[in-house]
């Protein structure tokens, strides 16, 4: 979910939340997940590809969307989420949905393959961006589209929380290295997208309420997502203190009958190809 998960570790991050991933009782990634399909305006019959699939957040509502005359397939590079999604795939009988092994930074696709590219809560995460938006853009059909959300602004709590469990790292733990965000505001995702010969069509933002019972169940959701990339790096003996003290800076977020709640926003910007770009 956060930045603060390296390129070279996240695949191993996931593959270790794919259990919990998404299954902790907190509404946060399907309701942007839903969002998503809805501004991309997916539709019947369309060919949908669903980049870092996770546990399913875009592809179940993607899936909705095309119907069995379409086609929707999802890539994420964990194997075991990739396993426990396509389980959930076929309990639920979707023949028209299939999920494999794939690197959302370098998907292996012909050229103009789908109507629709889906990229939820993943693009920030990946080590070359701008090289894997250029990819989705040739993936796409003439009068395909490109959805993606990105972080607009997490609920100051939580902000505070992270701050407070860092201050429990190790001194030679590295941080990675302040860069330019390619995501910051709408003027950068703009640019962003130009530069790989994609025009934005929409941008907006998505707020999502999620609730916790107490200190123990938003633990419990950091550990089953990439906040674990944090997490794992607190030694074993510090995690309590670091956990006081999160608990603490989450004190604003507490509401009356207990329990906490946190507000996130996030853009969600569908593109299409530009006009004379070619798409191979």
């Amino acid at each position: 979910m956060t930045s603060s998960v390296q390129p070279n570790s996240a695949a191993e991050v996931f593959e270790q939340a794919a259990a919990h991933y998404d299954r902790t009782g907190v509404s946060f990634f399907g309701p942007f997940g839903a969002e998503l399909v809805r501004r991309a305006g997916i539709r019947p019959g369309d060919r949908v590809l669903d980049v870092g699939c996770g546990r399913g957040a875009v592809l179940f509502p993607a899936a909705d969307a095309t119907g069995p005359t379409g086609r929707v397939t999802g890539i994420d590079l964990a194997p075991a989420m990739v396993a426990l999604t396509a389980e959930d795939v076929t309990r639920a009988g979707l023949t028209h949905v299939d999920v494999r092994v794939g690197d959302a930074q370098r998907p292996d696709f012909p050229p103009g393959s789908f109507d629709a590219v889906l990229a939820g809560l993943v693009v920030f995460l990946l080590p070359e961006p701008e090289q894997a938006l250029r990819a989705y853009g040739r993936l796409l059909r003439p009068s395909g589209r490109l959805a993606i959300s990105t972080f607009a602004a997490h609920d100051p709590a939580f902000v505070a929380a992270m701050d407070a469990l860092a201050a429990h790292l190790p001194p030679d733990w590295q941080r990675p290295a302040p860069a330019a965000d390619p995501f910051a505001d709408q003027q950068a995702i703009t640019a962003t997208l130009a530069a790989v010969g994609l025009t934005v069509a929409t941008i907006g933002e998505h707020r999502v309420e999620s609730r916790f019972r107490d200190i123990d169940h938003w633990t419990e959701w950091m550990w089953s997502h990439g906040g674990r990339a944090l997490l794992r790096h607190i030694p074993a003996d510090r995690l309590d203190a670091a956990t006081a003290d999160a608990a603490r800076a989450l004190e604003p977020a507490r509401v009356p009958g207990g329990g906490l709640t946190l507000t996130t926003a996030v853009r969600m910007t569908v593109a299409v190809p530009r006009a004379g770009v070619p798409s191979s």
